[in-house]
């Protein structure tokens, strides 16, 4: 049995006078404090017993001696003897009874202490939750300490006299947008994202290398996320001869199945061979051209072992050249005949472009320079220091302030540059730096790693007037004026709705609304309306232009082409356009012939070829804007027709290079028809040029590959536009904040009426005041997207006259004086000040299920004015990843509880089978009982 009791926690909220008087206990709160203690120490005796006891034996021990005095004199040295051991024994039991005592002690010192943390738990219902956080290799955010540090003498100081006074820019909150930047790199590196823009910021914690210029940059190597000199493996996967750019492998020969640039994929089954004719005088070769000189040092061999390692490498000497002409002999390398890996260690001061493995040998007892190969080689690069510099970020317009923040070690120094050209060496780190006289848009950081240091994340935050928030000065002189502003971080609450995109993200949940916050990262469909929305398509949570008609490929005047022919005609050559019906049977035609059956079943409708893969090209004379590729395959007809690994290819016009739109898509099995179930597979673009040229790479599974068609579609012909479904506001809204996540070019709309009457081109990331809107409670939100516009997320923070936080701002004033500002800070019981900050950690266990970091509790009370400001959110299923009371509750916020479950005892069976059942019940611990339920 168990009873349920219920309380509102919401309205209790201790005056001053309450909190400084918490230190005072009536007799009844003592006694029962005492008698908590007494239950809690269970069977162990108390210090009066302890005494007792040992003045039991004191007496025993007298009155043996004074037996063994009385019968035996003659004993009289012994029992001196005996006497000095007793009270030796005596001193060891005050002593232990005195740390027992300590003891007891300090665990009524505990107790009392958790008593008043939980009954300060109870009478503070208002938390908030703020970024002073540790991760789990125990790196440390800043702490609350530093936090209030930093917020001394920011709120309530400020300058101005006369009846100009007002809030000071020095009032900047800086802590909060570099904890924000700490806090995004811990989600990039649980994520493993690349380098990314959200709104105002940029982070890079080097998942990869996209965020770098490596033009401007020097040679640099990346490992486990950090940026750093010494020696790497150049990490050289490659696709074809020349992908990816700009590295490019060739070879003096190569057997048929077995290119150059199989030796350097990444795949230790695949191998490259060289065909056994007559090589050049000095032997095969194979070379690389790295596109910028490299220093190498370094090679690592996987041999090829077939026919028992015969054909195994087993000498070469390794070249170096600037210009692909002039050689020069590095290094001389044997290598033996094994299945292991071996290293090639050797010096090397001079950066080439090309390196040559040249003068192949194998372990061959005959013609040894004929055949040989290996099944992976990789190069490392010597770095000695290292110049790193982002790629531009485009900002919008010259920010005023800049909030640069880096983790790093050695001395790492950092430059910044808003035009690519004029550059501000040596900057300051985590400080708000004034760049109003700094000319650009394209935002850039240099960092300059030093031979022994390295550089794990970088992040910067920018700002312009609009989104600078001044909080509450100090004002002198003049006359009295005051008014009451709205007091909300506009970088904090963007940054909750970022939190909540990744959060939808993380759990693969569609739209949602908790408390006054609206967000829709599109992982699927459920916050928009479908009837009003248009020209859309959802995946892989973006929100875009939906494809149009197919293309007709007679139209376009495709011509196709394969590199190994097909199964009746071996010949590559490029080939006109033939429609269904009038081309051979498994001709690569068949791939571009518009046949409006493509289903599988037929003998005839596909190419198809053996082997281990082949490319299929197709061209054609004018460039169009394509939005989706689908390919078909004919797994069904005989017993080895089946479904092929394929990856596809579109060549860029402006650069002339082959650009992977797809992964290596390898199927599950030989039968795999793909997520539609039928034998196709649908791969959206989103490109941002013309194409006149389609490349699809197919591996074989089994006996034969086979492909029915390839089809390109067109973009739809209207702009997309997303319209969410109503959402349900329970007052008119007095101010909003709207964010959104997109690149390209779009403008929102928003309505409060359910969608009837929008107010266009809303901005975003403002606190904009609604006073002159048309009043509603049903929300929508419209956003129009250009025609290559992706909108990754959007949503809105509301509040209304009861929940904005708000303080008064007086101007003026003859004599002066302060605004109130921060008064105290509650935190579990701890009471803090910027005076006199204290700090109090909530651990969270380390098990594998890490995913959020510990947290710190606080309350913050600006004058007469509570605001809170929330950095995260907790749902209900997260509970268990965190360690806190029974008395708190994680449900969308981190809470009081409202609602107890208590067990109850049974006390007695009355005659007529009738139970009686008790609960303890502390009614110290609540401010008020509404219902007891049992159940």
């Amino acid at each position: 049995m168990s009873v349920r009791i219920t309380r509102a926690g919401t309205e209790v909220v201790l005056d001053h006078n309450e909190l400084a008087n918490k230190g005072k206990r009536t007799h009844a709160e003592i006694d029962s404090y005492l008698q908590e203690l007494d239950d809690a120490r269970g069977d162990k005796p108390s210090l009066k017993d302890k005494f007792r006891e040992l003045k039991d034996k004191d007496d025993e021990q007298d009155r043996q001696l004074d037996a063994v005095k009385s019968d035996v004199s003659t004993f009289q040295t012994r029992l001196n003897t005996l006497s000095s051991t007793v009270s030796a024994a005596e001193a060891k039991n005050q002593t232990q009874d005195l740390r027992l005592s300590q003891v007891e002690q300090k665990n009524a010192q505990q107790d009392q202490a958790i008593l008043k943390l939980q009954s300060d738990v109870s009478s503070n219902p208002n938390a908030e939750v703020v970024a002073a956080r540790r991760d789990r290799d125990g790196r440390t955010f800043p702490s609350l300490k530093a936090r209030l540090d930093d917020m001394q003498g920011k709120i309530g100081t400020g300058g101005g006299g006369g009846n100009n006074g007002g809030a000071s820019s020095s009032s900047f909150d800086l802590q909060t947008p570099i904890n924000i930047l700490l806090n995004t790199f811990r989600d990039a590196e649980t994520h493993n994202r690349s380098a990314y823009r959200q709104n105002n910021m940029y982070v890079d914690v080097f998942s990869d290398s996209s965020g770098i210029d490596t033009e401007k940059s020097s040679s640099f190597g990346i490992i486990n996320g950090a940026v750093l000199p010494g020696v790497h493996d150049t990490n050289i996967i490659m696709s074809s001869p020349t992908e990816p750019a700009p590295y490019h492998v060739s070879s003096s020969s190569e057997t048929s199945g077995y290119p150059g640039w199989l030796g350097i994929n990444g795949v230790l089954t695949d191998y490259y061979y060289s065909n056994g004719v007559t090589p050049p005088a000095e032997g095969h070769w194979w070379q690389i051209d790295f596109s910028i000189p490299k220093i190498i040092t370094k090679l690592a061999i996987k041999p090829l072992r077939i026919s028992s390692g015969q054909y195994s490498l087993a000498s070469f000497t390794l070249q170096g050249s600037h210009d692909d002409t002039n050689w020069t002999d590095i290094y001389v390398g044997s290598h033996v005949n094994t299945d292991s890996e071996t290293e090639h260690n050797f010096t090397n001061t001079t950066a080439y472009r090309y390196y040559r493995m040249a003068k192949l040998r194998s372990h061959r007892s005959t013609n040894t320079v004929i055949y040989t190969g290996w099944h992976e080689i990789k190069f490392y690069e010597i770095i000695d220091a290292v110049t790193l510099v982002t790629k531009a970020v485009n900002v919008g317009r010259s920010p005023n302030k800049i909030i640069t923040t880096a983790e790093y070690t050695d001395a790492v120094t950092f430059d910044l540059t808003l035009d690519g050209t004029t550059w501000v060496n040596n900057i300051d780190l985590n400080k708000l730096l004034d760049t109003s006289s700094l000319k650009g848009t394209n935002l850039q950081l240099r960092a300059n790693i030093p031979a022994t240091g390295s550089l794990n994340s970088l992040g910067f935050t920018w700002y312009d007037d609009s989104m600078l928030v001044g909080m509450p000065g100090k004002e002198e002189g003049g006359n009295d004026r005051s008014s009451t502003k709205p007091l909300v971080d506009v970088v904090a609450a963007t940054n909750i709705l970022r939190n909540a995109y990744r959060t939808l993200e993380g759990a693969n949940q569609g739209a949602s609304v908790r408390h006054n916050l609206y967000a829709d990262a599109f992982v699927n469909a459920s916050g928009i309306d479908a009837s009003k929305s248009e020209s859309y398509r959802i995946g892989n949570g973006k929100f875009v232009k939906s494809a149009g008609a197919i293309y007709s490929w007679q139209t376009l005047g495709v011509q196709t082409a394969s590199s190994v022919g097909d199964y009746n005609n071996n010949n590559p050559s490029y080939r006109p356009f033939k429609a269904n019906g009038t081309t051979p049977t498994y001709s690569v035609e068949k791939i571009a012939d518009d046949n409006a059956t493509v289903s599988p079943g037929g003998n005839s409708d596909y190419w198809l070829q053996s082997g281990t893969s082949a490319d299929l090209f197709m061209k054609w004379v004018t460039p169009v804007e394509v939005s989706k590729i689908i390919l078909w395959m004919n797994g069904s007809y005989g017993g080895n027709h089946n479904y092929c690994d394929h990856q596809i290819f579109v060549k860029n016009p402006s650069s002339s290079k082959w650009e992977a739109v797809t992964p290596r898509i390898n199927l599950a099995t030989i039968t795999d028809k793909g997520v539609h179930g039928d034998g196709s597979w649908h791969y959206p673009l989103n490109l941002d040029y013309p194409i006149n040229e389609v490349k699809v790479t197919v591996w074989n599974k089994s006996s034969y590959m086979t492909v029915t068609e390839i089809q390109i579609l067109q973009a739809s012909d209207k702009n997309p536009v997303m319209v969410s479904k109503p959402i349900p506001l329970a007052k008119a809204p007095t101010h909003l904040l709207l964010d959104a996540e997109y690149e390209g070019n779009a403008s929102i709309d928003l309505s409060f009426d359910g969608g009837t009457t929008f107010t266009t081109g809303f901005p975003l990331n403002q606190l904009v005041d609604l006073n002159t809107f048309l009043p509603g409670n049903s929300l929508v939100i419209r956003a129009n997207l250009s025609d290559k516009a992706i909108l990754n997320s959007i949503g809105c923070i509301w509040y209304d006259k009861d929940t904005l936080p708000t303080y008064t701002d007086t101007v003026g004033g003859s004599s002066g004086g302060n605004v109130p500002g921060m008064i105290q800070v509650e935190k579990y019981g701890v009471i803090a000040s910027p005076v006199s900050p204290l700090e109090v950690n909530i651990t969270i266990p380390y098990n594998s299920d890490y995913k959020l970091p510990p947290i710190e509790v606080l309350k913050f009370a600006p004058g007469e004015q509570n605001y809170t400001h929330e950095i995260a959110s907790f749902s209900s299923n997260e509970a268990s990843n965190f360690d806190h009371d029974h008395y708190m509750e994680l449900d969308g916020t981190l809470r009081l509880k409202t609602d107890y479950l208590i067990e109850m005892t049974e006390d007695v069976v009355l005659p007529s089978g009738n139970r009686v059942y008790s609960l303890s019940l502390d009614v110290n611990h609540f401010s008020r009982i509404e219902k007891i339920k049992v159940n």
